[in-house]
């Protein structure tokens, strides 16, 4: 107990002195002059300052292009997510997920939902095929009398009344 009492009794003692000094924080360093070498790692962080900004300049007017591209790009596909959104009115209205053995996902409308809403303008015209891909969208013969071609049977994807 007396070796931890007189360690006490002379920070006690010293306090007032150490609080009654002027204290000054020390200054902070100057910048290198001109003329005097500066050490290496500012030399290093300068040289990668001059690069990136250089990169940056070069690639400045690509991005701009590209965030132009974006922009138009997503002002387009805009109003398909809108219908898409709308497509699912609210999720209360669905089962779970059901997973079938080939890895298709089935998400089931409940029985005592509302009728869901109907498909937009933008989402219908999206998912349309275009008319070189789909034979049954190709134009009309040029002869009146022509018969215009049936689409073939699948079974698979037909319904029984």
């Amino acid at each position: 107990m007396r070796n931890l009492l007189v360690p006490a009794i002379l920070c006690a003692l010293m306090a007032p002195a150490a609080v009654a000094q002027d204290y000054e924080p020390p200054l902070a360093d100057e910048p290198p002059s001109e003329d005097m070498p500066a050490p290496e790692s500012d030399m290093l962080e300068r040289g990668l300052e001059n690069f990136m900004r250089n990169l940056l300049d070069q690639a400045e007017p690509h991005l701009d292009r590209l965030g132009r591209d974006l922009g138009d790009t997503l002002g387009a596909v805009a109003p398909v997510f809108e219908d898409i959104g709308k497509l699912m009115d609210d999720v209360r209205n669905y089962q779970a997920p059901e997973r079938l053995e080939n890895g298709d996902i089935l998400i089931r409308r409940r029985a005592d939902a509302p009728p869901p809403p109907p498909v937009g303008d933008a989402l219908r015209d999206m998912l349309r095929p275009a008319p070189g891909d789909d034979p049954r969208l190709d134009p009309l013969p040029d002869t009146p009398d022509a018969p215009l071609p049936l689409p073939e049977r699948d079974p698979e994807n037909e319904i029984e009344l």
